[in-house]
């Protein structure tokens, strides 16, 4: 079975990272000559169990013929089924037209204070429309008051609503989450939001199917947890003012907040890890407790002990009571496949993620061969879980939860020590309650010792940094959230009102106070420690010296295993050499960010969008390509104006980085609110040098002053050897012509589009005087504002000036001893369910 699950991990693997799809029926014949071959071979291996070791060759064959049908069967699965998923997307002439769909809202919506995403499955709509649309309704913004909320959608309801739609895309840069994949695995053929132009929306019934009913409980529980969970109103002068609408609005002193520590109460009784807010996710992911906030197998496992000591001990007292069918069903039989029932129950409400279905899995293994009688060997029930997991959902593959999930597992497996020296007493003597909790804890910080060691590389891997008090967090969180806050949370789904609302208010006072905690050590400067990702040779290093010393030896065994965890740690990654430079244009939507790296020092020009509430390209798209190069100090960041397109990440970036000092045309209040260190306004004239690289502000000039934000932003001049690039911000054509008038432009190599490719921006008299080689549009896929404009994209084309854009190729790399050269993500990157790069522009070089 371990090969044989082997085989199908290696199968998934393989398709997934196809860059293309092949005709459906070599899938189809992929498919069905794997699974006939492993039908065939596994019945051939169950009859000769036990056979002469003369068969051992014969044997040997079949399990070789055995993985490759594995291999075949999950290559075949995988891409049979993406067939249907990538031929269900929008039309491409529909993008960014108003449509009129009707359909039925499915799973849990994601509510934010000012707009709800939720996804519809759609019954009628025109042709080219796909089956499944994960829609945004934001609020109305009104002339005076506040913004008008959308009201909530629920589970199963059918609406009919007027969208504008666009072919699922996400995000394309280093380090950070394929969007795309995730739209790809729910099967959602396009994104949208509804349009207040057509027809208003229209709720037109229910729907209640199966699906539905779990989703609906889910929204009632939620409902009822947020309910009990709100703080009492503090008193007013009068009523609360604010706008009509579910959501009343802006809060003021006398609206209701909810408790602190709420969301992740909810998080932890429903999964709806949305409900956590980005503060909070920021200080478990620096300590290094984030597995504990989601639905993980621990909780689920503990959820099922509880309930299997509790059916057995209700069952054992009717038999007690003599009834007939105590007989027929013995209380083990009855409490296994109770506590089996209960753990589903809770997988499903709290939304069958893959620890879910990998510790329910492992559980069925282990009731049904206990009932008959059996034992199972762990590696087989591991095989068994990865087979089905996979099989079930083979891009579960290319998921970090998926890898941590069962690394951790099964490390903890191999790494099991069952001998209790102190425990082996006299015969008949009892260990003492000593002897008894010294060896939980002890077992327990082995536990956590080796959960920790196993998921270093992978942590580098996926993430590109290590949470150095993980340790002590978890020794402090486990117990908490375990022990305390999870069962609290479930238990009050159990309880009427108001006894759901008291436990689950203390369950929130318990967890702000391990929140407070977790924010002490999160504050510690050397609370995480950043590395570039591994390459495959220190990763096989690096598992090879985990399992040393996970491994229950001796310490003279385990000691080689931290010299080769040595590559993993100290990996600086690649930075350019003195005298030169790199420039990664960051895809971040309809915004700005430039990542300049000398040879020891790092620049940010701006820190792109705020993208929904709570989060920003700061904390999604920048940290995480930071620390994918190997980052560990941002020197200075250069927010060019104080549009939320430039500076929406500045907050986060000065959380992460609070050394980087500011250089800023914004205003000084504006200024002081992005938290970084050392402001200092920026004007034409400054200089500086990094490891032989120039840096020169071209603007603002003083005559701008006077003008809007766009005319004073900070455009920066990067100069290493012979090559430059020209940081522009979003200056407009008349401070492009003041600029030009005062010999204050330059020559460079690589031009930064001015204002994303407004048509009030790239006048001829910057184009003329700059003369570029290339030029870098950075904005969002099908945006609003119809950036770039046509007219501007044509005098690109027409000086014969390549446009590279980030929205259609991703992250863009740079480097200036290769200036007629760029990198994109995309390319570099391709698979099957991402939007395909547009073809190269003639006049661009590979």
């Amino acid at each position: 079975m371990p090969t044989f699950a082997l085989a199908v991990l290696l199968g998934c693997a393989l398709q997934t990272a196809q860059a293309s799809l092949w005709p459906r029926p070599i899938y189809t014949a992929l498919l069905v000559a794997g699974a006939t071959g492993a039908l065939g071979l596994l019945g051939w291996l169950s009859r000769r169990e036990g056979r002469p070791q003369r068969r051992r060759f014969m044997r040997l064959l079949a399990q070789a013929a055995l993985a490759l049908s594995g291999a075949l069967l999950a290559f075949g699965a995988a891409g049979w089924r993406a067939h249907p998923l990538l031929a269900d997307r929008l039309d491409p002439s529909l993008e960014s037209q108003v449509v009129q769909v009707r359909g039925v809202v499915t799973g849990l919506p994601v509510l934010y204070p000012e707009a709800t995403r939720f996804v519809l499955d759609v019954t009628q709509a025109p042709p080219g429309v796909p089956g499944r649309l994960s829609l945004s309704w934001y609020a109305r913004q009104t002339r005076s008051g506040p913004a008008e909320a959308p009201p909530r959608v629920h589970p199963g309801q059918i609406w009919q609503f007027s969208v504008r739609l666009k072919r699922p895309h996400g995000y394309a840069n280093p380090g950070g989450n394929d969007a795309e994949l995730t739209l790809f695995r729910e099967g959602i053929g396009a994104t949208g939001t509804v349009s207040r132009m057509g027809a208003p929306p229209q709720l037109l019934g229910q729907r209640r199917t199966p699906a539905n009913w779990i989703a609906q409980l889910r929204d009632h529980l939620r409902q009822r947890m947020t309910a009990a969970l709100q703080q009492p109103p503090a008193p007013t002068a009068g009523p609360p003012q604010g706008g009509s609408g579910p959501l009343g609005g802006q809060r003021t002193s006398g609206s209701v907040g909810a408790t602190p520590s709420a969301g992740t109460v909810i998080a932890l009784a429903l999964g709806d890890q949305a409900s956590i807010t980005a503060r909070d996710w920021a200080t478990y992911r620096v300590t290094g407790v984030a597995h504990l906030m989601s639905i993980s197998g621990l909780h689920i496992t503990l959820l099922a002990w509880l309930a299997l000591r509790l059916i057995d001990g209700l069952w054992r007292q009717t038999a007690r009571l003599r009834r007939p069918w105590t007989l027929v069903l013995p209380a083990p039989t009855v409490a296994a496949w109770g506590a089996l029932g209960v753990a589903t129950a809770y997988a499903l409400i709290a939304g069958w993620g893959v620890p879910a279905q990998r510790t329910l899995l492992m559980l069925a293994v282990v009731l049904v061969l206990r009932q008959r009688g059996l034992r199972a060997d762990w590696r087989d029930v591991m095989a068994l879980a990865l087979t089905v997991v996979l099989l079930w959902d083979p891009w579960a593959v290319r998921q970090a939860g998926f890898w941590l999930s069962f690394v951790a597992v099964g490390m903890l497996f191999v790494a099991a020590d069952r001998r209790h020296p102190e425990l082996v007493t006299a015969k008949g003597d009892r260990p003492s309650w000593l002897q008894r909790g010294w060896t939980h804890v002890r077992e327990a910080s082995r536990t956590q010792w080796v959960a920790t060691l196993a998921l270093l590389p992978l942590t580098l891997l996926f993430f590109q940094q290590i949470a150095v008090l993980s340790p002590l967090a978890n020794a402090l969180a486990i117990p908490v959230v375990t022990l305390g806050v999870a069962p609290l949370a479930v238990g009050g789904l159990l309880l009427p009102s108001p006894l759901d609302a008291w436990v689950w208010r203390f369950a929130a006072w318990v967890q702000q106070g391990l929140d407070v905690a977790l924010r002490h050590l999160a504050d510690w400067p050397l609370a995480q420690w950043h590395a570039a990702a591994p390459d495959a040779v220190t990763l096989g290093l690096a598992a090879l010296g985990v399992l040393a010393l996970a491994l229950p030896w001796g310490w003279r065994l385990r000691t080689p295993g931290l010299l080769l965890l040595l590559p993993l740690a100290s990996n600086p990654g690649t930075a350019p050499g003195t005298g030169e430079m790199e420039l990664w244009f960051a895809d971040v939507g309809q915004g700005m960010a430039v990542v300049v790296r000398t040879a020891r020092h790092t620049l940010l020009y701006d820190t792109g969008p705020q993208q929904a509430p709570g989060v920003d390209s700061g904390s999604r798209v920048l940290l995480p390509l930071l620390h994918s190069l190997g980052v560990r100090h941002l020197d200075r960041v250069v927010v060019s104006h104080d549009d939320s397109d430039h500076a929406g990440g500045a907050a986060s970036i000065a959380r992460a980085h609070p050394e980087a000092d500011l250089l800023t045309s914004a205003e000084p209040q504006a200024a002081a609110d992005y938290g970084l260190g050392a402001p200092q306004p920026c004007a034409a004239g400054q200089r500086w040098t990094w490891d032989g690289v120039d840096f020169q502000v071209v603007s603002p000039l003083p005559e701008a002053s006077a003008r809007n934000d766009n005319a004073r932003s900070c455009v920066l001049h990067v100069i290493a050897g012979g090559a430059s690039v020209l940081l522009t911000g979003d200056i407009d054509q008349t401070q492009e012509r003041l600029l030009q008038q005062a010999g204050r432009l330059p020559y460079a190599d690589v031009l930064l589009v001015p204002h994303h490719g407004s048509k009030t921006s790239s006048s001829d008299a910057l184009l003329d005087t700059v003369m570029p080689r290339a030029a870098v549009v950075q904005a969002g896929y099908r945006n609003p504002h119809g950036h770039p404009h046509p007219d501007v994209a044509a005098r690109y084309t027409d000086r014969g000036i390549p446009l590279w854009r980030t929205d259609l190729q991703g992250a863009l790399l740079w480097r200036d001893r290769a200036p007629d050269t760029f990198a994109a993500w995309r390319e570099a990157r391709p698979n099957y369910w991402r939007e395909p790069p547009p073809p190269r522009d003639p006049h661009a070089k590979p």
